[in-house]
Parts: C-alpha cells; sequence; structure tokens
C-alpha cells in the first residue's frame, strides 16, 4: 500500500505535512487484495458490530476494514493536531468552541437545505399527479 504525502495550509505561506496511507483517505477502504484473518472480541461486542454492519448493508469484514481505516485516519489527525500545536501552541477553548459553533451550523444549514429539497420534490410530485 503506498502512501500519500499531505500538504494542510496553515496561517503562514508554509504547510504542515503528513503522511497517510493512500488506500485510507477516501471515504471508503479502496479494494485491494484480501487477506484472511481471525479476530476476537465479546459477544456484546461482536453483537453490535454485526448489528452496526447489516444496518449499513455491508458485511462483518467490510465494516471492520472501514472501522480499522477510520482509526487510521483518526491516528493520522491526531498526528497533524500534535505537529501544529508543536509548532504554533496549544489549541484554546476558546478556538475549539468557535469551530464547535461552526460545526453545528453547517450540521444545521444542511439540515435545512436537505429539507427544503425534500418539500419541493414533494411538492412537484404532487403537481404532476
Amino acid at each position: 500500500m503506498g502512501l500519500v504525502e499531505r500538504r494542510a495550509p496553515n496561517d503562514e505561506s508554509d504547510a504542515i505535512t503528513t503522511t497517510t496511507p493512500a488506500s485510507y483517505l477516501g471515504s471508503k477502504v479502496t479494494a485491494m487484495a484480501a487477506e484472511k484473518y481471525s479476530a476476537s472480541m465479546d459477544d456484546v461486542l461482536l453483537a453490535d458490530a454485526r448489528a452496526e454492519a447489516e444496518a449499513a448493508g455491508l458485511t462483518l469484514s467490510s465494516w471492520l476494514a472501514e472501522a480499522a481505516a477510520d482509526r487510521l485516519r483518526l491516528k493520522a489527525l491526531h498526528h497533524l493536531v500534535d505537529e501544529w500545536e508543536a509548532e504554533h501552541g496549544a489549541i484554546s477553548v476558546a478556538e475549539l468552541d468557535a469551530l464547535e459553533d461552526k460545526v453545528a451550523e453547517a450540521r444545521r444549514s444542511a439540515r435545512e437545505r436537505r429539507g427544503h429539497g425534500r418539500a419541493g420534490a414533494e411538492a412537484g410530485r404532487a403537481v404532476a399527479s
């Protein structure tokens, strides 16, 4: 599996560089040769994982592969934040709060757009009937 160098711009003209496995950069795990393995976990965790996989329309193996890829992306993100904070200082609580507010607003806006889109489509269907 190849590694991809990602550059995340900061406030300066320079950039922070991190290396991430290429197959984990997308939202889905890239198809590649599969290797059989055996894993053990407690019964409750296994039942929950199976239920989540089924709800997502995935096999347990595919769901576990995506979970592993998510974990690796999260590790890469932690590494990027650590590098940034080493250069610029710790991210303040106020900065985190402001970011959380922006994320909440973006989610509200997305929900509203989806809601308006459905209402408009339903109205169009009603007129066509």
